[in-house]
């Protein structure tokens, strides 16, 4: 399969705008809220997964009862992006996965979100995943030379250090870099041209190109509900 887009439970606030009006195209997979969002948006995915205790009870049993492959989540050892990228992986191996809702509202879900890539299950999968949102687009490396593509709307450049990293070299970004250490954050990046080049030898970086939010998105995260 080309690719799986995954809708999890962050707050419609963060969603793009292509997202918010339909015109991201499946397969869809969700997690428990995520569910119901691509319902009420005429999008019935492939996979559902979860234990919907953050839908009322009166909606739970209408999603169900449109869901032809459900996966109930019954303990908390995973968390819903976890379990849910476990069973895309087993049952559909995409080429991509792209994941919306991973961003916005409590910031140890987005932590989590960003560090269990970190861990040997999932740095297997780490190279195909894209985390997008309203102004960021996250993409994850693992030790080599690289090439990064600027997107088309996107201003910043940011690197990520997830692990202890050896020889970060950033080459030819606007503020070039050679390092070494401990998880650490270079945010405020830019791109010289539509591609830049980096290389590392031993760790994990996430890469996010960003653009300054709108304020107009702003008002819109107080009508949210995760």
């Amino acid at each position: 399969m080309p690719i799986m887009r995954l809708l999890v439970g962050g707050p419609k606030s963060e969603w793009p705008d292509e997202l918010k009006n339909g015109q991201l195209k499946g397969p869809w997979a969700a997690a428990d809220r995520g569910a119901l969002r691509l319902l009420k948006m005429n999008i019935t995915p492939v996979l559902a997964l979860g234990d919907f205790d953050s839908i009322q009870t009166n909606e739970r049993q209408a999603v169900l009862n449109q869901l032809t492959n459900f996966i109930a989540k019954t303990d908390q050892i995973q968390t819903d992006t976890q379990a849910l990228l476990t069973a895309v992986e087993s049952q559909y191996a995409p080429d991509i996965i792209e994941i919306y809702g991973a961003t916005g509202g409590r910031i140890d879900h987005l932590l989590s979100n960003l560090f269990i890539f970190t861990q040997a299950h999932f740095k297997k999968i780490a190279s195909k995943v894209k985390i997008i949102d309203r102004s960021n687009v996250i993409t994850f490396y693992l030790p080599g030379n690289h090439v990064i593509h600027k997107l088309s709307d996107m201003k910043y450049l940011g690197f990520m250090v997830l692990e202890p990293t050896k020889e970060l070299v950033l080459v030819d970004e606007k503020y070039p870099l050679h390092w070494s250490g401990n998880p650490m954050s270079w945010s405020s990046n830019e791109f010289m041209g539509d591609t830049n080049h980096f290389s590392f030898e031993s760790g994990m970086i996430a890469v996010i190109q960003s653009k300054d939010a709108e304020n107009g998105d702003l008002s819109q995260q107080k009508n949210d509900v995760k």
